[in-house]
């Protein structure tokens, strides 16, 4: 026996009402407001640790270089300036890139020694470099300057330095015997 009642789960529609509106204009303001914090802190936690990761970098090369031509090398920052660089600690009287030995990295005039990666003398300036705007150098030791010896230590004390962006901060602490380079 055939129903003779049809049965329709759906109303038939012609257009959108303005409720529907409402409800999708709600929805995205409600999933805007979480997806906006969200993405901002993902965005300082990137910039945070971008930046630390570039003077530690920075750190780790003068260590090495320290080592490999066991003689001594360094990094010095600069708070006020916001910006560090990875020097000769005894440049050769002519520093030009030709003049040096094979044996020893291309330095400025100032000793400043060569980025091996984009072949720019080893200066990072966080106020000019785009990607980390805004981060700041904090703290840095007691004469911004890390020594680094041909054994691979920095002297005898601990070297701290400090950066932060949008009220989060990284330490990064040279052990002073060791040289081993730890960030927090």
């Amino acid at each position: 026996m055939k129903n003779s009642l049809p049965c329709k789960l759906f109303i038939d529609r012609k257009g959108v009402i303005l409720l529907d509106l409402l409800i999708v204009a709600i929805i995205l303001a409600i999933l805007g407001m979480v997806a906006i914090p969200i993405f901002s802190s993902f965005i300082a936690d990137n910039k945070l640790e971008g930046s630390a990761g570039e003077l530690v970098a920075g750190l780790q090369y003068a260590g090495n270089l320290a080592v490999q031509y066991q003689r001594p090398f360094g990094l010095c920052a600069d708070v006020a300036g916001n910006w560090f660089k990875v020097f000769d600690t005894s440049p050769s009287p002519n520093p030009t890139p030709p003049a040096r030995p094979d044996n020893i990295p291309p330095v400025d005039e100032n000793g400043i020694v060569l980025n091996p990666f984009d072949k720019t003398w080893y200066v990072k300036d966080f106020d000019t470099m785009d990607i980390y705007k805004g981060v700041q150098i904090t703290s840095i030791p007691s004469g911004g300057t890390v020594q680094f010896y041909p054994d691979g230590h920095s002297g005898f004390t601990d070297s701290v330095f400090s950066i932060s962006y949008g009220g989060k901060q990284k330490t990064i602490t040279v052990n002073g015997t060791t040289g081993l380079i730890t960030v927090q």
